[in-house]
């Protein structure tokens, strides 16, 4: 007979507490991203592009290279919310609070669901809602059909 090595289906809502806390660790990896980025690239702009004047109204900010500039960071916290969710099912923030992203039916979260969770999600506003209905579900996890689980704690080792 074979044995069932499949994991039990988490089920326990998120509370908005641990939302918000796993919210704002992520905030701050996304302003480091954002400085990070900034911090090595604008030296770059400046040497292989020889752009001077890098400040607001040099004319540079109506520039095609400032634009997409200016987009490839955002690019890049697409790149670290979808990957996480895909990949491990949560972000840093998240697995700090012990949340994690599913699918309606338990399963991890597939790229198309990721993504557009993503873009609906922006700045964490779909949160607000989740205290107000019965399943804790903001608006981006009802369009979506996911929803964040609380992870049960792992127990201590007995000596």
């Amino acid at each position: 007979m074979a044995k069932n090595t499949q994991q039990p289906l988490i089920t326990t809502p998120a509370p908005i507490t641990k939302k918000l806390g796993a919210w704002l660790y992520d905030i701050l990896i996304s302003v480091a991203i954002w400085f990070l980025w900034g911090l090595f690239t604008f030296p770059l702009i400046h040497w292989m592009l020889g752009v001077d004047d890098m400040s607001v109204n040099s004319g540079w900010e109506d520039s095609l290279t400032y634009k997409l500039y200016s987009l490839f960071p955002t690019l890049l916290l697409l790149l670290y919310f979808v990957g996480s969710h895909v990949r491990f099912g949560q972000t840093v923030g998240m697995s700090a609070w012990k949340i994690m992203v599913v699918n309606d039916n338990g399963q991890p979260v597939t790229l198309g669901q990721a993504f557009a969770r993503a873009v609906i999600s922006i700045f964490g506003i779909g949160m607000i809602i989740s205290p107000l209905n019965r399943k804790k579900l903001g608006w981006h996890d009802m369009l979506t059909k996911t929803r964040v689980v609380a992870l049960p704690d792992k127990e201590k080792k007995k000596k």
